[in-house]
């Protein structure tokens, strides 16, 4: 029979909420598929939710959610999955949430009791999601093959719905997150958690503070409610442990970084049939052009002079006390770099450039080479330290680095070739 044809009730949420359809069901012991969606949120996706009945109790749960719940990576970090067996088991059976439990009770991770546990928690948590959806649809199909779960308990309407309400109350006592904010560990805090003698859950709401884990997933991890994680992660914000990260910043702040490899790595073109010295010319200019753009786009988006109105004055101060230490240390490492100068928040190289007009032969070859030397250590350091700021580590972003080994590829492939060619002569 055609689904279509079972339909026996449907309309729109801001008539029939689906506390009141759910109850409905529930009273009239009803079998089948009830879904539920949220109004379009603007960018023509819809979030939906599929709550699957036999005889008036829940025994299924299918959702859409923003962000899918990783398990293996939060009982990673939680130390209850060492990292290889989460790897074997993402290989074996992907990430979904049902399977990855399922595999997790196998191992003798997951107690069965816990998983009954965790299903109970992630049907509670995706209702009370859906009861916060003040516009959208619902429809309910009868008597259809339900995908039931037969490893669970059947859940009672009237007891799911009084959780999830909870859960929404909840919420009222949160100022300034939602359940998607994602929380992450300052770089550098400035105060040590052991000394703020942090409660249990406070530190495990730390621990999962990656940067990569919205607030919902936390929960579920704790097995948390979600207001409840969004007032621990309000607390260690007091305490200047954590921030939130910032989506719309970090895709300017990916932009920006990517327009700064790609005017750099142009830099890098030429035609290979040139004199080893004019390539090494173009090599100086490619990295010294990364360095000076890596600057500039660090005077606009360095942590410490984000959403305040800076004079130019005190934004080139803040370079000068970030990049002169740098500068200072290599340049006793390489000699050669003296000669460069640190003015209004960029490094002048003009006279490195132009010492084909001063020295010739096998010397100017040894002093360019130096000079690449020199520029990659700043180059790579500068990167670093940037992202380390501004992000809070390149390892939490995997973008941010893809993008900087493309372009530090060409490089090392440049200096590579060079120094080959070098050894070559020398023979």
């Amino acid at each position: 029979m055609n689904p279509q044809d079972e339909r026996i009730l449907g309309g729109n949420l801001e008539t029939l909420g689906l506390q009141a359809t759910l109850k409905m069901l529930a009273l009239g012991g009803k079998t089948g598929q009830l879904s539920v969606a949220a109004a379009d949120n603007g960018n023509g996706s819809r979030e939906t939710l599929d709550i699957y009945l036999q005889r008036g109790n829940i025994v299924a749960l299918q959702s859409t959610d923003p962000i899918q719940i990783d398990l293996l990576d939060i009982f990673r970090l939680m130390r209850r999955v060492p990292r290889n067996v989460a790897g074997e088991i993402r290989q074996q059976v992907g990430t979904h949430l049902p399977y990855v439990l399922q595999a997790l009770v196998e191992r003798g991770i997951v107690s069965p009791t816990e998983y009954q546990q965790r299903i109970e928690f992630g049907i509670i948590q995706e209702i009370a999601r859906a009861l916060r959806w003040e516009h959208g649809t619902f429809e309910f199909h009868a008597n259809l093959r339900v995908q039931e779960n037969t490893a669970m308990t059947p859940l009672s309407v009237d007891h799911v719905l009084l959780e999830a309400i909870r859960m929404v109350d909840e919420w009222t006592k949160v100022t300034t997150l939602s359940r998607y904010s994602i929380p992450r560990w300052l770089p550098d805090p400035k105060v040590d958690p052991m000394e703020l003698k942090l409660d249990r859950d406070e530190m495990n709401v730390l621990f999962l503070a990656n940067g990569q884990i919205p607030i919902y997933a936390i929960a579920y991890g704790l097995l948390m409610p979600e207001a409840r994680v969004a007032q621990h992660v309000e607390q260690l914000l007091q305490h200047q442990l954590i921030e939130v990260v910032d989506d719309q910043l970090e895709r300017a702040l990916e932009q920006h970084l990517a327009n700064v490899f790609a005017v750099s790595q142009e830099e890098l073109r030429h035609d290979h049939r040139l004199p080893s010295e004019q390539r090494m010319q173009i090599l100086l200019r490619a990295m010294g052009t990364c360095i000076n753009k890596l600057l500039s786009h660090h005077g606009m988006y360095a942590r410490v002079l984000r959403g305040q109105q800076v004079a130019n004055n005190d934004r080139l101060a803040y370079l000068d006390e970030f990049f002169l230490p740098l500068l200072s240390m290599v340049q006793r490492q390489y000699p050669i770099i003296e000669t460069t100068r640190f003015l209004k928040g960029q490094l002048d190289y003009s006279e490195l450039v132009d010492l084909h007009k001063l020295v010739r032969g096998e010397q100017l070859e040894t002093f360019y080479w130096e000079a690449a030397q020199a520029f990659h250590t700043i180059m790579v350091e500068l990167y670093h330290a940037i992202v380390a700021d501004e992000i809070g580590g390149a390892a939490l972003n995997r973008r941010f680095n893809a993008q900087w080994e493309a372009f530090e590829q060409e490089i090392d492939g440049e200096m590579k070739r060079h120094h080959a060619r070098r050894m070559a002569a020398r023979r």
